[in-house]
């Protein structure tokens, strides 16, 4: 017989935002959010704790969490997270940590009427991605874009994520560190839109078979999200054509995406997935909000911001989360640990992210970052080529007392650039110093860095070897990057990264590869010839 049926009505009071000023962002206009929440296995469900948290003024957390009464305990986390136009995300994550099912289910207000459109994703569907890297990626993309009138005039956007069924897989070492990422189970649409005369419910049932996790976001907005249906559409095909560059497995704590199959500990379906900090970051976003600066872009890289910040934990850097087999089998690192280039990929996010959104804070991401790089050669995390010749090391951990790793051109150079853009802006011969001993580095091995085609090597190694299929377009940017910036510092120094470039350049045309415009024209700006 079907254990009776517990509800729990619970009044969620959000402090929601207004057009104020940064300081005033969350002042002054509340407003009540009731979610009602069905617990329909009989263990029973009671508020714990709610917390609040804001993220650089411009964002704010109110997080509510439930514990079920199983053994152990399991949890429901509701997150509101509200942006500084009134927008909000809600997350939603049940962590059932018993080996009891749990059922939930929820009806959450979304508008004061009844009509509605919606708009699916499913017809720009183009199944799953596969590659050699990761296998396969069997998440899709949010379910739609809900759309409600009133008076047959527009009232509220509202985009629906899916909801996603994962696992949590968890390698424990010394010290309490872990490697930890999810298994993917399932990606499904356990919801539904019930519409009244008056008002519009989002339904949707959360259905746990024990020891697993499911989530689900929205995005709501009294504003269009989008500026047309046709730059809806737009996005929409954009999104299925870079699906490895869009998230769409949204948790209040950042983006969960398919990783490498070099990803511990591997699942035997291998679908572990897990936050990227290259994905956690929201560079596609960012391109589409600098060109329409529309409101879904806008809330998405505010999001970004928070995950970010929750991410970084009060470091200050940005570690990788699950252990990399091939590094643990060469240098014995294990999670967590830190990637140079993704770290300076998102410093140089943020500082951007920092302008568009006039945010003090982040307009000094990458003097953070440059002075943790040279603190890094201070502290011989490098690959020594010769007296005041060194290149920074790929990886290091502050955990392990492991053997410095190798260094990739593209980090290397990545580095530098960041060194030298730093020096620039701030003309603090500090960072000058350090992309100098970088680039005698480079300078010290000269043509070495080519193999008998003319491409670059993808890295040298601490005993001076060099390895790897470097990559074409990413490595051959990132040196007429170099080349930009010497020429504007140091016009003495270009020589080897010149003829790097060149013969990178050559070898690509001579391949058959296609050329970026942006690629053509910085060589054709420094004047160099290529494809002849």
């Amino acid at each position: 017989m079907r254990k009776q049926k517990r509800m729990l009505l619970i009044i969620l009071v959000i402090m929601l935002s207004t057009n104020l000023s940064h300081t005033q962002v969350f002042a002054k206009k509340d407003q009540t959010l009731p979610i009602n929440i069905e617990e329909e296995t009989g263990h029973g469900i009671e508020l714990i704790d709610t917390a609040e948290s804001t993220y650089y003024n411009l964002v704010k957390d109110i997080v509510y969490t439930y514990e079920i009464k199983t053994k152990p305990a399991s949890y429901l986390t509701v997150t509101k997270r509200m942006i500084d136009r009134d927008d909000h995300f809600i997350f939603t994550t049940l962590d059932n940590q018993s080996d009891q099912a749990v059922e939930l289910s929820f009806s959450i207000p979304v508008a004061d009427t009844g009509y509605y459109s919606l708009q699916s994703l499913d017809q720009f569907i183009t199944g799953p991605r596969f590659n050699d890297a990761i296998h396969v990626d069997l998440t899709t993309h949010p379910f739609g874009l809900l759309t409600t009138y009133k008076e047959n005039e527009f009232s509220s956007n509202v985009m629906i994520g899916k909801q996603y069924h994962s696992r949590k897989i968890t390698d424990n070492y010394e010290d309490g560190r872990k490697s930890v990422m999810r298994e993917f189970l399932s990606e499904n649409q356990n919801f539904d839109i019930d519409s009244k005369e008056d008002e519009l419910l989002f339904k949707m049932d959360m259905r746990s078979k024990g020891e697993d996790i499911l989530d689900h976001w929205l995005v709501f907005s009294k504003e269009r999200l989008f500026d047309s249906e046709d730059s809806f559409t737009e996005w929409a095909k954009i999104y299925h054509n870079k699906k490895r560059k869009h998230n769409n497995w949204y948790t209040a704590e950042g983006p969960y995406k398919k990783v490498g199959k070099s990803a511990e500990p591997a699942p035997a379906s291998k679908l572990q997935y897990a936050r990227n900090l290259l994905i956690v970051r929201e560079d596609e976003a960012l391109t589409r909000y600098k060109e329409t600066e529309e409101r879904y872009f806008r809330n998405i890289m505010l999001n970004s911001l928070a995950n970010l910040t929750i991410f970084k934990d009060g470091k200050d850097y940005w570690e990788t989360e699950y252990t990399n087999h091939w590094l643990n089998r060469r240098y014995g690192i294990e999670a967590p640990y830190i990637d140079t280039r993704h770290n300076e990929k998102v410093a140089l996010y943020l500082e951007e992210v920092g302008k568009i959104f006039d945010i003090p804070e982040l307009r000094t991401a990458i003097i953070d970052y440059a002075d943790f790089l040279v603190k890094q050669i201070e502290a011989e995390q490098v690959v020594k080529v010769a007296p005041d010749a060194y290149l920074i090391s790929d990886y290091f951990t502050y955990y392990q007392d492991t053997a410095v790793t190798h260094s990739s051109l593209n980090h290397v150079l990545g580095g530098m650039n960041l060194l030298l853009q730093t020096y620039v802006d701030t003309d603090e011969e500090k960072y000058l110093q350090a992309a100098t001993f970088i680039q005698n580095g480079i300078d010290e091995l000269g043509d070495q860095w080519l193999n008998d085609q003319g491409d670059t090597w993808y890295q040298i190694n601490p005993d001076h070897s060099f390895q790897g299929e470097d990559y074409p377009i990413l490595t051959l940017t990132d040196l007429l990057i170099s080349l930009q910036l010497w020429k504007e510092v140091d016009d003495s120094r270009i020589h080897t990264i010149e003829m790097l470039a060149q013969s990178k350049a050559n070898y690509l045309v001579n391949k058959g590869v296609s050329l970026p415009k942006e690629v053509i024209r910085l060589l054709d700006e420094h004047e160099i010839e290529f494809g002849k």
